[in-house]
């Protein structure tokens, strides 16, 4: 079975595609023939061993990488408790939890004390068959195909718990996206607007801007090459700034995502791939009635209602670009470059 193999840290070329056993699925589980992967930050960190508070590396190495992704149902256990059955196109939920603790049983699976994260903590969907509990999977919304559906879990869910779970987003309101071209971003600029928001993005590309400018749901680009860009939404809002700013940059961003927010604003962040110790002022905060909420990848809940607002809304992901599981290496080089607007997504077929 062909996949996407860590067998030690450090850059692209550190990823193989190695030939491993294929699952026995138990009679509880489903048997998925994956088609499709999308990558994300999170992979490239896995695949640098990055350490620091709230990263978590593979329980061992080697590792199979991929934490979303879609396919085709090919076997279904005899003890397995679903209406799935062979040939049904499914998306593969990200999180794994425990399903009986009081978060799980709420549906917030993503704060349970055992939660792992597929290609995080353990084997990731990067392979070509995957044997999984049926409670991690869901049919794969009417008029997407299996690369776009692929492109759903961790990106989706993290946007919607940012914007609607945590964000409290409410028709009507300014939403800011910083640094607005990974997946995560265009996905919370899409529900954002369906949810009937203004939506700001910042970039610090010309050449990304002319790009976001021309999406449907973007109603306004700024240039977020310079310190002081913040300026730039007080001028644009008539000195009101934004309710919601959508921030997973951090560090570098983080003080004039605070000086764009209007009073009372909410500053949701859900990453930091630019550094985790920002240099913030706390009065411009409390003083202003602004809120910091984090907000991670979600939980079950947050999955099922971001898949069906994708379905009834017409969502459809953006895809950069889609590599083969050999070029995988390529897709981390895109994403390491900030060269995508959009998603990354390996072929696994």
């Amino acid at each position: 079975m062909r996949s996407v193999v860590l067998e030690r840290y450090g850059g692209p070329d550190v990823l193989n595609v190695g030939d491993l056993a294929e699952p026995r699925p138990t009679p509880g589980e489903v048997l998925v023939r994956m088609a499709g992967s999308g990558l994300n930050r999170l992979d490239v960190f896995v695949r640098l061993g990055l350490t620091g508070p709230g990263v978590r590396q593979p329980r061992a190495l080697p590792h199979v990488m991929g934490a979303e992704g879609a396919g085709t149902v090919v076997e279904v256990g005899s003890e397995a408790s679903t209406e799935l059955a062979p040939g049904d196109e499914v998306i593969v939920f990200s999180g794994l939890s425990c399903g009986h603790c009081r978060y799980c049983r709420r549906g917030e699976t993503s704060r349970c004390a055992s939660y792992e994260i597929l290609g995080e903590d353990v084997w990731g969907v990067q392979r070509e068959l995957v044997a999984l509990a049926p409670t991690s999977l869901l049919r794969v919304p009417e008029g997407l195909s299996l690369i776009e559906a692929s492109a759903v879990p961790t990106t989706y869910t993290t946007a919607w718990t940012m914007l609607m779970t945590t964000g409290r987003l409410r028709a009507g309101e300014r939403v800011l996206v910083v640094g607005a071209s990974g997946g995560v971003s265009i996905a919370a600029m899409q529900l954002a607007a369906q949810a009937g928001a203004e939506v700001l993005a910042t970039t610090r590309s010309p050449d990304k801007a002319r790009r976001l400018a021309r999406l449907p749901y973007v109603h306004h680009v700024l240039d977020s090459a310079e310190p002081g860009w913040s300026a730039q939404v007080l001028e644009y809002t008539g000195g009101d700034g934004v309710d919601l700013v959508a921030d997973a940059v951090g560090a570098p961003t983080w003080r004039d995502s605070i000086r764009s927010l209007a009073t009372g604003g909410r500053l949701v962040v859900c990453g930091a791939t630019g550094g985790d110790r920002p240099d913030i002022s706390i009065r411009e905060l409390y003083q202003a009635h602004r809120q910091i909420l984090g907000a991670p990848f979600g939980g079950w809940n947050d999955f099922v209602d971001v898949v069906r607002m994708i379905q009834r809304a017409d969502i459809r992901p953006l895809i950069h670009a889609s590599v083969s599981m050999e070029r995988t290496a390529d897709g981390h080089r895109v994403i390491e470059n900030d060269e995508h607007i959009g998603k990354v997504v390996v072929d696994l077929s």
